[in-house]
């Protein structure tokens, strides 16, 4: 016999006082404060030890976490590691013993290092950074100082070219009767019906497909009750049939089970009648029995029957919600609220006005113009638009977006062109606000000859409002 005595290892017999946070198979997350390379103890009271679990180890708010396989012996509540790969093992040594050495610490609920830098690093351009990247360039007031000398120089060469005269003569067409029109799509009543609810309010954004209006008829309400009563009184029958199947089912189990111990307890001479008492039962053939058979199988035929009318109800009443919703004002498409023409409780006529939409597109402008003049005026052409406006006239720069010849009794009786003027410059939200619905507008749109002078000079005098 040889005796070795070998001294313990620190590495696994000292216990390090840091969280370790154990994720069980349940998903239960128990938190370890005292722990070796070994193992640790189990802080909870269990009959089963676990087996398997996730170790997560906070460090600096981070958790670096991997699977584990826990040994326990016996008598005892200490789990110990088993079969960590080398990097597992060598990632635990790396924070058990910079603990030990005091290079990490436990802080409340996560390990830190005490060596780690505190400074914040600059993200800011630095000062020889930033003179750096402006090196090589010209200072901000210069540059915009020889932009402006250019823009002038262009200015005086246009003038030379095409003379001063010539933008004094500048000629116009007038577009008469003009006033402002917003996209609006009015809503109607596809069906008579009282008004259920109004979901919406002027000035509201609504998508395509947003309920405005929702609609009922007496009809339709009193069939959906109907069904949905039926429903109801099906549903409760159908679970007084299913506890009672559950009670018969129960009471062949022990029908069952009382014949199984009548053959486990019966003699020689006894035995051979239980055998038989017990096929018959399992046949469904016990004369002792068959009222219960009998019971059981008519129950289950009853739920059958309440399973096929519940199903036949839903349906039914799926198919009055649906011809209700077909009663529902609905957008078509996307827009602004502008009205509401009814109130809750209303009774709406098929074919009444219900609620006005406004489109998403911008306002335009409409005006007539006389039909010799239809050769002035081209699609694409400039034009100058006139407001007047509590803070005075405002003008704005618009555009011919299309001709079109007809009648607009609103407009003009006599026959003539129907012109549409768009505003390039402005989006749909700012025309809505500055251009307000059938306000009377000033059109003048400028003749061919004088447009391609406005064109090269556009870059020295933008067109704006005002």
């Amino acid at each position: 016999m040889k005796i070795r005595h070998e001294r313990p290892m620190s590495d696994l017999s000292f216990q390090v006082r840091a969280p370790l946070s154990v994720e069980l198979a349940t998903g239960e997350a128990v938190t370890v404060t005292k722990w070796s390379l070994h193992g640790f103890e189990f802080p909870r009271d269990c009959d089963v030890l676990p087996k398997e679990a996730v170790l997560s180890i906070p460090f600096q708010g981070v958790d670096i976490r991997f699977p584990v396989r826990l040994g326990s012996e016996p008598g005892s509540r200490h789990l110990t590691f088993q079969g960590l790969t080398g990097r597992q093992r060598e990632t635990l040594a790396v924070f058990y013993r910079s603990i030990l050495s005091g290079k990490m610490a436990s802080t409340e609920d996560v390990i830190t290092s005490l060596d780690a830098p505190v400074d914040l690093v600059p993200m800011e351009e630095t000062e020889e950074e930033r003179a750096e990247g402006m090196a090589g360039k010209a200072p901000r007031p210069l540059r915009a100082a020889l932009s402006i000398l250019t823009y002038l120089v262009l200015a005086m060469l246009v003038f030379v070219t095409l003379g001063s005269g010539i933008y004094a003569r500048l000629a116009t067409v007038d577009i008469r009767n003009a006033r402002i029109e917003a996209p609006l799509v009015e809503y109607l009543a596809a069906r008579g019906g009282y008004v259920e609810a109004v979901l919406v309010k002027p000035g509201d954004t609504v998508a395509a497909g947003d309920i405005l209006v929702e609609l009922a008829t007496p009809e339709g309400e009193a069939a959906l009750s109907e069904v949905r009563g039926r429903i109801d009184l099906i549903e409760r029958r159908l679970n007084d049939a299913r506890l009672r199947a559950e009670r018969f089912a129960d009471s062949i189990v022990r029908a069952r089970a009382a014949l199984t111990r009548a053959v486990e307890r019966a003699g020689d001479a006894e035995l051979p009648r239980a055998v038989t008492a017990l096929e018959a039962f399992d046949s469904g053939y016990s004369p002792d029995h068959s009222g219960l058979f009998e019971a059981h199988a008519a129950v289950l035929r009853e739920i059958d029957g309440l399973d096929e009318e519940l199903r036949r109800l839903r349906r039914e009443r799926g198919r009055l919600r649906d011809a209700g919703d077909a009663l529902h004002v609905m957008a078509a498409e996307a827009g602004t609220v502008a009205a509401i023409a009814v109130l809750d409780g209303q009774y709406v006529a098929r074919g009444a006005s219900v609620a006005v939409v406004e489109g998403t597109d911008a306002r335009h402008a409409l005006g007539w113009l006389d039909q010799n003049m239809a050769a002035a005026l081209h699609p694409g052409m400039d034009v100058s638009v006139t407001i007047n406006t509590a803070e005075g006239r405002e003008r704005f720069r618009g555009r011919v977006a299309s001709l079109e010849a007809g009648i607009h009794p609103d407009l003009s009786p006599d026959f003539g062109m129907l012109v549409t003027v768009a505003f390039p410059d402005l989006t749909a939200a700012e025309s809505r606000k500055a251009l307000p619905h059938q306000m009377p507008v000033e059109l003048q749109a400028t003749r061919a000859w004088a447009a391609r002078l406005q064109d090269r000079i556009q870059m020295l005098r933008p067109w704006g409002t005002g």
